[in-house]
């Protein structure tokens, strides 16, 4: 099978799919076409995991036709946002090539423009209805997102939950002990995305928050923000590192004692609550309990999982982790992690492709 890749910008999710269907069937053929200006996302690895990568400048419709005169796929998997790639993919090639829409965020939840920058078409909310109701097969990250979907548009297609799962072969193949003393104060650990925007990813406030109640933090930002570099200054107890590649960072998380995956929610709740994040699934394959502030999909993970707490409030933070049992969870996510991985799953992303390609 010949499958292309089509995102405005390369994302780690579409990293993660690479890889895993590589490990699975070395015989699957892999492209990328982005409209981007850079490849900023994969974190300098990724590259050879397709056969050829196509820049579709200025016009994408233009470039998305002569990448499929020269690349032949079988089907085409278009990640949002924005959803104007897949609605072009479904205009060139209806009926001739199954085009997968892949939803990592619903335009119509968001209050803020989407973080990496892209402009929002003036005609965003027309392509999102357009692009889920004319799709071959529906992604989504989450059970909330795709119940999200269906209380506003009608898809008929084929449809898949699939979160974004760790890579396992980037993950620390031991663990620490789970009855290890936990540190005291407990040490957590944030790591991703960062604004100032206002937005889910302005965390400021709620770093604040953490270390005031006496707990540490280490921030390692998928980006440099001097802005919390500047904060880290002022504020005992937070730590901002350098960005660091994805093999060294996860080989860092499994001396923390928690990992942070609560956001801002004050513009952008209704999309939190459909989240289900990179870093939390990271944060498990490293042994780490997973802390969040009661986003919903983030929530049903923790607690049906035993996987970390969702906090109501981070008033008396010490006292609330002070009575969690770590080591229970602890011993939970060891047996669960490997299972929580893209490669323990991607037989199901394999099965909907087949379903739709024939």
């Amino acid at each position: 099978m010949r499958v292309l890749f089509l995102q405005q910008q390369p994302c780690v999710r579409a990293l993660k799919y690479a890889a895993a269907l590589r490990s699975a069937f070395p015989g699957i053929q892999l492209g990328f076409a982005y409209q981007g200006k850079t490849l900023s996302g994969w974190y300098g690895t990724g590259d050879e995991l397709f056969e050829r990568w196509w820049n579709l400048g200025s016009e994408p419709l233009k470039g998305l036709r002569q990448v499929g005169d020269e690349f032949r796929p079988d089907l085409i998997h278009s990640h949002n946002l924005p959803d104007s790639l897949t609605a072009i993919a479904l205009e060139l090639f209806a009926g001739r090539v199954p085009v997968v829409h892949d939803v990592h965020d619903l335009q119509s939840l968001r209050r803020t423009p989407y973080e990496h920058g892209f402009p929002e078409p003036v005609e965003a909310l027309a392509l999102e209805q357009l692009a889920i109701e004319g799709c071959s097969a529906l992604v989504t990250v989450s059970d909330e997102l795709l119940e999200e979907i269906h209380s506003r548009y009608h898809p008929t297609a084929p449809t898949l939950v699939f979160p974004n799962y760790a890579l396992r072969r980037d993950l620390p193949p031991v663990l620490p002990p789970a009855e290890r003393r936990n540190g005291h104060p407990p040490r957590l650990v944030y790591q991703g995305t960062l604004s100032t925007n206002g937005g889910h990813y302005d965390l400021r406030a709620i770093f604040r928050s953490i270390v005031s109640e006496g707990v540490s933090l280490d921030v390692y930002p998928s980006r440099a923000v001097p802005a919390y570099a500047e904060l880290a200054v002022k504020l005992d107890g937070l730590r901002v590192h350098r960005t660091l590649p994805p093999s060294r960072l996860l080989a860092a998380l499994p001396s923390y004692d928690f990992g942070w995956a609560g956001f801002n929610s004050r513009l952008n709740g209704a999309h939190l609550d459909t989240c289900l994040p990179n870093k939390a699934y990271e944060y498990v394959g490293c042994g780490l309990p997973v802390l969040t502030l009661g986003h919903r999909a983030l929530a049903r993970l923790v607690g049906d999982g035993h996987l970390g707490l969702s906090l109501a409030t981070l008033d008396d933070l010490l006292a609330q982790l002070g009575a969690a049992d770590v080591v229970a969870m602890r011993s939970r996510i060891a047996d669960a992690r490997l299972e929580l991985t893209a490669e323990a799953n991607i037989h199901r992303l394999a099965a909907l492709y087949l379903t739709v390609a024939g």
